[in-house]
């Protein structure tokens, strides 16, 4: 099962008011933006786990941020693939979600610890 193998069983525990921490593990210099993705996952909904969530080009954090997904918007999910470690909502996860952002129509890479049920099913 992808989740169980792409979800760390570290938890990151947050001091503070905000309950919600996001860490990164520097992506490395050849690491692409660029990434095949069809439109093959059925789930949509309100998906999104938090607040002002970057839509990247790129299932890393290096990539530029096409706009940011709130917990309002309506998304379709498309598939997943691997990227960049993202830590929130108390999960690590490596992998991350192309999705299309319906109430903005910004469509991009999100990663999966940011989204409920921490993202798409199907790989890409």
């Amino acid at each position: 099962m992808r989740k169980v193998s792409s979800i760390a069983a570290a938890v990151t525990l947050t001091v503070g008011c905000t309950g919600v921490a996001v860490t990164s593990v520097a992506t490395p210099a050849s690491a692409s933006c660029s990434h095949a993705h069809s439109n093959i996952d059925t789930a949509g909904g309100r998906l999104f786990n938090g607040s002002n969530i970057n839509i990247r080009t790129g299932p890393h954090t290096s990539c530029p941020s096409l706009g940011y997904g709130q917990s309002t918007h309506e998304v379709d999910f498309w598939c997943y693939a691997g990227g960049d470690r993202v830590t929130a909502n108390g999960y690590t996860t490596y992998s991350w979600t192309y999705l299309k952002d319906l109430t903005t129509g910004v469509s991009g890479w999100v990663a999966d610890a940011l989204l409920k049920n921490l993202g798409s099913n199907i790989a890409c």
